[in-house]
């Protein structure tokens, strides 16, 4: 007579291959999380101190934006509210002191918009933001201009009352 054996269980049970899925989705995303981390800290960091310079140079107590502007030099531009609860506008450049601009000594980031829309219906706006042109405080409009092929263009125009400066359209192709 033949001896029937048992047969064994396998290794590998459902139980087991969870687990070990489980286990790998958490190392992925473990080790996505620290990737992440990692790449984003010096922009952080960068953040930070820019906070922090602006607290210290124009005794703000609370800070709403921070903008990185980087045109013909690398700025930082703070918004805030300071001590005496005034909105305040701090630009930041390593080779410079700080411009504190209270936002009543300009032209809104609104009646700017509004103002450009109604000059160009037609313009797609992507961001606004203020910045340093020339050493110079600015507001930057970075828009399509609703044309075919699109073209980009930046628009700067004076952050105290408005007025327009000059304007860099980007090509609508780049190759060979």
């Amino acid at each position: 007579m033949r001896a029937t054996a048992r047969k064994r269980k396998p290794f590998m049970t459902l139980k087991r291959w969870l687990l070990l899925i489980t286990a790998f989705l958490l190392l992925l995303l473990t080790v996505s999380f620290i990737y992440f981390r990692e790449v984003q800290s010096p922009e952080w960091t960068a953040i930070n101190a820019a906070k922090e310079q602006a607290t210290k140079a124009a005794d703000l107590t609370e800070i709403e934006k921070v903008h990185h502007h980087i045109w013909q030099k690398n700025s930082w531009v703070v918004e805030g509210i300071n001590e005496q609860d005034e909105h305040v506008y701090v630009w930041l450049t390593e080779e410079q002191q700080p411009v504190i601009m209270k936002a009543t000594e300009g032209i809104s980031e609104k009646s700017l918009k509004d103002d450009f829309i109604s000059k160009r219906p037609l313009a797609e706006i992507k961001r606004i933001q203020p910045g340093l042109l020339d050493d110079k405080t600015v507001w930057e409009i970075y828009y399509n201009d609703g044309e075919k092929p699109d073209h980009y263009r930046y628009d700067f125009y004076r952050f105290d009352d408005g007025a327009f400066i000059d304007s860099y359209t980007l090509p609508a192709k780049t190759g060979p």
